[in-house]
């Protein structure tokens, strides 16, 4: 780990539909620059060569103008846990590179890294808190079927590739539930953030 004490980072981490982008916002609000891990991770699959190259080799998936669909790529992720483990091993080490590098060049005093797979933590070259947000399946699920175009059995395997909500626990620093509405979550933040600022 680098320990820059100048930084500030704080891991956005929880199961799928469990309200990352929410607390994220909250954040934001307290002035910290966000990185979304998703957004990176498809611009990467989006644009780097050799990781264009790599899942092309691997699932034949360029599209008529030489691009890989994101859409194609996902229906490949959601078919097998193979297929999810052999994207990930191509990604992830670009990823973390890319990330790393982004936080190693940036000036910014307070981050929020939204990171869906805490698992991967430890890619992570800088000192860090992880703040997991803990929602019950069912509210969980009923988000993410609010999302256009999500389907009920798409959400099922997601939730599956994840780790438990008992390892989320463990490997958090700090826990928030998010079984309410958005007046109590912002409440339970502050509570959080005031720890923070100690």
């Amino acid at each position: 780990f680098f320990y820059d004490k100048t930084m500030q980072l704080i891991i956005i981490s929880g199961k799928i539909g469990s309200g990352k982008s929410t607390l994220s916002k909250c954040f934001q609000r307290k002035g910290y620059h966000y990185i979304n891990s998703d957004s990176l991770a498809k611009n990467i699959i989006q644009s780097n060569k050799l990781v264009i190259d790599k899942l092309n080799q691997e699932f034949n998936i360029l599209n008529d103008d030489g691009k890989i669909s994101l859409k194609n790529l996902k229906v490949i992720l959601l078919s097998s846990e193979e297929n999810k483990n052999k994207i990930n091993a191509i990604v992830h080490p670009f990823f973390y590179k890319e990330l790393n590098l982004i936080l190693g060049k940036s000036n910014h005093k307070k981050i929020a890294l939204e990171l869906p797979l805490i698992e991967t933590r430890n890619n992570i070259k800088f000192d860090f808190i992880i703040v997991s947000i803990k929602t019950s399946l069912k509210i969980r699920e009923k988000r993410y079927l609010s999302q256009s175009e999500s389907k009920s059995e798409d959400f099922i395997i997601l939730n599956k590739y994840q780790k438990s909500s008992e390892y989320y626990e463990k490997y958090s620093d700090h826990l928030i539930s998010n079984n309410d509405t958005m007046e109590i979550l912002q409440i339970k933040f502050n509570e959080l953030y005031s720890k923070f600022k100690e």
